[in-house]
């Protein structure tokens, strides 16, 4: 965070553009507390934001490519049209957040709390969601085909979904169309619906 800082204040006569202002590609927030900024389009990829406070940040449109959020609190964020893909947020607490077109792909979510998260054309595809906590969520074609959704709890999302989704455990077990809606409704999330596969 430090290391942020001083660029900030490097050259204070400098015109400060958006870019200078936000980019934090690759550094280290571990530990802060960033709940409530307003980080719009700010670049955060590759930097180390374990157990970072981001309640209720603005972080509409940002980078968290391949950033670590192991244990973060984006609780009430704002994410929609992130581009996250590949991030490591094992165990972070998103709930109520919006994360409308946010892209995390081939991202680890296991163990997430994303209770009550609108997750509206966000993809997760090939994403690791096992034992994340989903219920609530609301859905409308969020992509999860290849995502791993093992012990997930869904009690009440709803919304459409593209699959196929692996639920396996010890080996894949990848579901779709009828088989992945059966899964879904005898998981307590009886208003999911499955794009039929072509």
């Amino acid at each position: 965070m430090s290391d942020y800082l001083e660029r900030l204040t490097a050259r204070p006569s400098a015109k400060q553009t958006t870019s200078s202002l936000l980019n934090g590609n690759g550094l280290d927030f571990a530990g802060s507390d960033l709940s409530g900024l307003d980080l719009i389009g700010a670049e955060l990829s590759d930097s180390a934001m374990d157990r970072v406070l981001l309640v209720g940040a603005d972080l509409y449109t940002a980078w968290l490519a391949g950033a670590r959020l192991s244990e973060a609190d984006l609780s009430g964020a704002d994410l929609r049209k992130v581009q996250g893909r590949g991030c490591h947020a094992r165990y972070a607490k998103l709930c109520d957040a919006d994360m409308q077109r946010a892209d995390f792909s081939q991202s680890d979510f296991l163990g997430a709390d994303l209770r009550g998260v609108c997750l509206r054309r966000a993809s997760f595809s090939g994403s690791d969601l096992r034992d994340a906590d989903l219920r609530e969520c609301v859905f409308d074609r969020t992509r999860l085909s290849g995502a791993r959704l093992a012990g997930c709890a869904v009690d009440g999302a709803s919304g459409l979904v593209i699959g196929p989704v692996d639920i396996g455990v010890a080996c894949p077990n990848l579901l779709d169309g009828p088989e992945l809606l059966d899964w879904f409704t005898s998981n307590g999330a009886v208003d999911v619906e499955v794009r039929q596969p072509a």
